[in-house]
């Protein structure tokens, strides 16, 4: 497909950039009727794939310290916020929605809840509870991020 206004998009995992091997969706500009973009569309052996990706990824991800983890989330956040306007147009495009919605609302709200889960993470928000059972006995929880 063709004559799109954005480059061709591909899939992400495993650290890189992935070839689909599903069909293309070409999105609509809804206000024109032209053409925005082609997007491919993963097969089920690209999401096996992915989810192969995914698992090999996790020992590391798992052991990664929370404040580590809070970095990396918080630089999304930053990445949002820089390119509001720029992701708010590109979602105009697509969805019809008015540029003051997109770029007040919905970027925004992405950047506040993953600052959110960042700061939850960093913060020790997600620590356990300790609960005394008898004058001898204590149960507690210990809260940790996948």
């Amino acid at each position: 497909m063709t004559d799109s206004f954005y480059p061709p998009r591909h899939l992400y995992y495993d650290g890189k950039i992935q070839m689909a091997s599903g069909p293309v969706f070409r999105s609509i500009d809804p206000s024109t009727a032209q053409p925005l973009a082609d997007i491919p569309q993963a097969s089920h052996s690209d999401v096996d794939t992915a989810i192969e990706a995914a698992q090999r990824a996790f020992p590391t991800w798992s052991t990664t310290p929370p404040v580590q983890r809070a970095r990396i989330l918080l630089k999304a956040v930053q990445t949002l916020r820089d390119r509001n306007d720029v992701i708010a147009r590109t979602e105009t495009q697509d969805t019809g929605k008015p540029f003051s919605e997109t770029s007040t609302v919905d970027v925004v709200t992405g950047a506040d809840v993953l600052e959110f889960f960042a700061n939850l993470v960093a913060g020790g928000g997600l620590n356990g509870e300790t609960v005394q059972l008898r004058e001898d006995a204590w149960a507690y929880t210990k809260k940790e991020a996948l």
